[in-house]
């Protein structure tokens, strides 16, 4: 029994496990949000504490009429009372001067951007802040100091609410914003650029501008930075070395498109030979001999190198090692790679070892499809010759519409 019970498990385990997580997970569920205890002796609902969104319950009453009534009821958050509003902002103030500092000293020594919190979850309050000085101080805290060469004091609004139908309590508070802090380094720096400048229209009528040996009693010497232009060469060596290696994977590929291409091309007609010569009384070793030796013939005339003529010739050469006529078949389909030359070195080598009586029937049915899957490519290579003259067209449209919409254009200005 434990056997048989062991198996269905196993063969319905998807099934078992889809059930069991439904299981754990209504489980979860039930003991995260238990249902409902009944409300008919104390008929109480819970609200959400103070600034807390409304909760929303949904009740089934009787006693309504005929029947049991569903309806859902809207209940408010929890709202203050007059005094517990105004000690609970009294506490929010207490907390703010902290909390706005954002790595600043003290609200006597503002220097950088402040924390304006726009809520206090405990107390479930909200608050607007607003500036005396907005352009110094913005109501998000931004702190615009650039320009200052001194302490500037100005007074931030802060205004409280529980609920925006309820008037909110506005506090102040005082604050100082102090210049950015600048680095000793920096600031000696600048300074004592500016005395450079300031010699510097003071030198103005003489031929040289004369630096000075000597700052705040400190020797000074001088040396021109040079600009390192020679790195830009050694970006560009890279960057073409990277382009090169692109090319030539780039050549590689639309070299194997290409014979890719020629194969597909050089097919029908090398199967309308093989047939001929079948045809005349010819074995098909002697036919692709008769092929091979007809393009040598026309490449000694300079004709330009065909790949699938090429493979044959190559693979020929294996009965001149002394291998098998069968091998020789097999190799010729490997190299050339595609389809239809291997389909076609498998009915040779079938014939070879056993013998195909149909083997001129097989063929011409096969030279009928090759020049099929000719026209199409001939076709596809033409439109795609098409697309590609599409940019010239355009090119030629924009030229066009430049020469007449310019004098136009001139004509009326």
């Amino acid at each position: 029994m434990q056997t048989r019970l062991f198996s269905l498990l196993k063969r319905y385990r998807a099934p078992c496990l889809c059930l069991a997580a439904g299981l754990a997970l209504y489980l979860f569920a039930t003991l995260r949000h238990p249902a409902q205890n009944s409300l008919e002796t104390a008929a109480r609902l819970p609200r959400n504490s103070y600034g807390g969104a409304d909760s929303r319950y949904d009740l089934i009453i009787d006693g309504l009429g005929d029947g049991e009534t569903e309806l859902c009821l809207p209940v408010q958050a929890r709202r203050y009372t007059d005094a517990e509003f105004a000690a609970a902002a009294d506490r929010c103030m207490e907390k703010l001067p902290l909390v706005v500092l954002n790595g600043n000293a003290s609200l006597a020594e503002i220097r950088g951007r402040l924390d304006f919190p726009a809520l206090f979850p405990e107390e479930g309050l909200s608050a607007s802040y607003l500036s005396s000085d907005p352009a110094l101080l913005d109501s998000y805290g931004n702190v615009n100091n650039a320009a200052l060469t001194g302490p500037a004091e100005l007074t931030l609004t802060v205004t409280l609410r529980d609920t925006p139908a309820r008037e909110g309590l506005c506090f102040l508070l005082p604050l100082t914003i102090l210049p950015p802090a600048t680095d000793p380094a920096a600031q000696r720096t600048k300074d004592f650029l500016a005395y450079l400048q300031a010699e510097d229209s003071r030198q103005a009528i003489a031929p040289e501008l004369s630096l000075p040996r000597e700052y705040q009693g400190h020797a000074l010497r001088y040396r021109e930075k040079k600009r390192s232009e020679a790195r830009l060469f050694l970006l560009l060596g890279a960057v073409a070395a990277l382009l090169f290696l692109l090319k030539e994977r780039q050549d590689r590929a639309d070299a194997a498109a290409l014979r890719q291409r020629q194969l597909l091309l050089d097919y029908p007609e090398l199967v309308s030979k093989l047939l001929v010569l079948l045809g005349a009384g010819m074995n098909a070793r002697n036919a692709l001999l008769s092929i091979a030796a007809d393009y040598s013939a026309e490449r000694q005339k300079k004709a330009a190198p065909r790949a699938a003529y090429e493979e044959l010739k190559r693979a020929l050469l294996l009965l001149r090692a002394g291998e098998s006529e069968s091998r020789m078949y097999r190799a010729f389909g490997r190299a050339c790679g595609l389809r239809q030359y291997m389909k076609l070195a498998s009915l040779l080598e079938q014939n070879q070892r056993t013998g195909v009586a149909t083997l001129r029937t097989i063929l011409a049915a096969e030279m009928t499809l090759a020049w099929d899957e000719r026209k199409n490519l001939a076709r596809r290579l033409g439109e795609e010759a098409g697309t590609r003259l599409l940019l010239p067209l355009f090119l030629m449209l924009l030229v066009v519409m430049i020469v007449m919409v310019v004098p136009a254009f001139f004509s009326f200005s």
